[in-house]
C-alpha cells in the first residue's frame, strides 16, 4: 500500500529530542515500510500544503495524527481516510476541547483511538462505533537493551517524562525516594539544579540505559496511551503508575503498581508503593520484557493496523 503520514509540523520527523507524536510517526514510517509499505511523512503547518501533497500522491491511505486539521480531511481525495487525536485527556476533555469529537465526526475519516476508553468517549458523542477503532503505541523491543539480572541502578526509579504540570513530578520530587527525572523542562520553577535531575535524555541514551533501573514512575493525571510505559515493560522495569496512565495495561500483573488519584497525598503510601514494586519488579525483569513484547511490540500492533487500513 502507499501511506501517507501527517504531522503537526511544529518540529522535524524524527525529533531532534522530545516530541511524542513526532517519535511515534516516525516509527510508523519505519514499521510500515519494513513491511513493504511505500509510506511518505507531510509534516507541515501550511494545510493547503498538506491537501496539495496527499491529493498528488495518489495515496492507498491518509492517517492524520493532529486532531487540529481535521478540516482539511474532506478536501483529501482518498479511499481511506484515517485520524487520530494525542489529546492526553480526551477520555473527559475540558469543554474548549470537545470541538475534537465533532471535527473527528464530521471530517469523513476513520478514527483510530488510542484507548478502549477513548473510543466509547467518540461512539458516546455521535460517532459510529463501527467507524471507531481501537490501537495501541507500538514498539521495537529490539532498540531497548535489556539486563536481566542486576541492572546497575536496582535500587533506583526513573520518572521519565516531559516535566510539566500533567505529569506530576513535583508530587515526589526532592522527597528522598530515591526517584531519577528524565525529561524536558516545561515549566519555569523546576530545580534542575536536583542531584536526581538527569536532563533531557537522547533516544539513544534511553534504548541503551533505561534497563540499568529496577521500576519506572509515571503519575500523569491523564494519558491517552503512554508510550514510556511500553518503553519501561521491554527494557524489563516494572511501572508504579496513576489511574491516568492505565490504558491497554493488565493492572492485575504484580509488576503494575496504580496509585489512587485519593492516595497521592499520602507520602508514605507512594513511597512504600515505589520500594515494593522495585523489589518485586527485579524478581521478574524477564517477564515484564515478555510481557511488553506480547501486547505492545510492533508485530502484534502492525497486524491490527493493517486490518484497519483495508
Amino acid at each position: 500500500m502507499k501511506i501517507c503520514l501527517i504531522g503537526p509540523g511544529m518540529m522535524p520527523i524524527p525529533p531532534v529530542g522530545w516530541g511524542g507524536v513526532e517519535h511515534l510517526i516516525h516509527n510508523y514510517y519505519i514499521e510500515l515500510s519494513k513491511r513493504g509499505h511505500e509510506v511518505e511523512i507531510i509534516n507541515t503547518k501550511d494545510l493547503n500544503e498538506i491537501i496539495q501533497k496527499a491529493n498528488a500522491g495518489n495515496f492507498d491511505a491518509v492517517h492524520l495524527h493532529y486532531d487540529a486539521y481535521a478540516s482539511i480531511m474532506p478536501h483529501i481525495n482518498c479511499s481511506k481516510k484515517l485520524a487520530t487525536s494525542h489529546y492526553p485527556w480526551l477520555e473527559n476533555p475540558e469543554p474548549q476541547y470537545t470541538w475534537i469529537y465533532e471535527d473527528f465526526a464530521n471530517c469523513g475519516c476513520h478514527v483510530v483511538a488510542l484507548s478502549d476508553n477513548i473510543k466509547d468517549a467518540f461512539v458516546e458523542r455521535g460517532c459510529d462505533e463501527s467507524n471507531v477503532s481501537v490501537l495501541p503505541n507500538g514498539i521495537d523491543p529490539e532498540l531497548y537493551h535489556f539486563e536481566e539480572d542486576d541492572p546497575k541502578l536496582y535500587d533506583k526509579s526513573i520518572f521519565l517524562a516531559k516535566i510539566e504540570p500533567r505529569k506530576r513530578q513535583h508530587l515526589i520530587q526532592g522527597k528522598g525516594l530515591g526517584v531519577h527525572f528524565a525529561g524536558v523542562i516545561g515549566i519555569p520553577d523546576f530545580p534542575d539544579s536536583d542531584p536526581d535531575y538527569l536532563g533531557e535524555l537522547t533516544k539513544d541514551q534511553i534504548h541503551k540505559n533505561l534497563t540499568d533501573y529496577a521500576n519506572m514512575v509515571l503519575l500523569s493525571e491523564a494519558e491517552a496511551h503512554a508510550f514510556v510505559c511500553t518503553e519501561a515493560l521491554v527494557a524489563g522495569l516494572g511501572l508504579v503508575i496513576t489511574e491516568g496512565c492505565t490504558a491497554h495495561l493488565d493492572t492485575d500483573k504484580p509488576f503494575i503498581s496504580v496509585i489512587p488519584e485519593d492516595r497521592l497525598s499520602n507520602d508514605y503510601f507512594v513511597k512504600t508503593t515505589i520500594e515494593e514494586n522495585r523489589q518485586t519488579s527485579l524478581s521478574m525483569r524477564p517477564e515484564i520484557r515478555a510481557y511488553g513484547k506480547e501486547n505492545f511490540g510492533w508485530d502484534t500492533v502492525m497486524k491490527r493496523y493493517e486490518e484497519i487500513l483495508t
